[in-house]
């Protein structure tokens, strides 16, 4: 089963989500209706999409619908995705979704490498290492 926890930062600045468990139709049917309105109920643009304890349960076609009928719904946003290693399927689809919607995104395997880029002004073109 599919979990998902949406927070803000200490300094409000980034938006969290962490979702674990299986990832299909259903979990995004209640996860992505609670990121949409917690995130576009405040005013940071910037994302950490913590996906080391998921993994994608539907075909990559389907996902990627998915993900670009999220980033769809998104004002431009700056989405960091962290993965448990940097080939992980989930994270991969997620990251060409919100991209080909106009996102800027990159995956990380850490949450500090994720959160300095965030807090950075490196593009999504810039090689990161911490």
């Amino acid at each position: 089963m599919g979990r998902h926890h949406i927070s803000l930062s200490p300094d409000r600045s980034i938006v969290i989500i962490a979702v674990s468990g299986a990832r299909d139709t259903s979990t995004y049917s209640q996860s992505t209706p609670d990121f949409l309105e917690f995130f576009l109920a405040q005013p940071a643009r910037k994302v950490l999409f913590d996906t080391r304890l998921a993994h994608a349960a539907i075909d990559s076609s389907k996902a990627m619908d998915l993900a670009e009928a999220c980033g769809r719904q998104m004002p431009a946003s700056r989405i960091a995705i962290v993965a448990r290693e940097f080939d992980c399927a989930y994270a991969r689809v997620w990251r060409r979704g919100l991209s080909a919607t106009g996102h800027e995104s990159f995956v990380f395997e850490s949450v500090a490498e994720a959160d300095a880029w965030l807090r950075s002004e490196a593009d999504e073109d810039t090689l990161y290492v911490a």
